[in-house]
């Protein structure tokens, strides 16, 4: 797993992993999944508690992220990015 994860979630078959230092505050994340992901006040990713969202739109999200900072995996493999 990537060095100093910030958040880590699982939904469904993926587990969901914010890499804060690589945030940029792009928001394209926000943009696809808002009702799992917000800007919070240092105008970095977080994963809202409680939130949730379909896994298409999850991985979506994910490569939206400009610098990888969402990881996505299932079980222990990686499955985003594949870098």
């Amino acid at each position: 797993m990537s060095d100093n994860p910030k958040l880590v979630k699982v939904i469904g078959k993926y587990k969901i992993v914010v890499v804060e230092s690589k945030c940029i505050a792009a928001a394209s994340c926000v943009a696809i999944a808002p009702t799992l992901f917000q800007m919070n006040e240092r105008n970095l990713v977080e994963i809202i508690e409680g939130g949730s969202d379909e896994l298409d739109n999850i991985m979506l999200s994910a490569q939206s992220c400009p610098t990888g900072a969402i990881e996505i995996y299932e079980g222990e493999n990686k499955v985003w990015p594949l870098v």
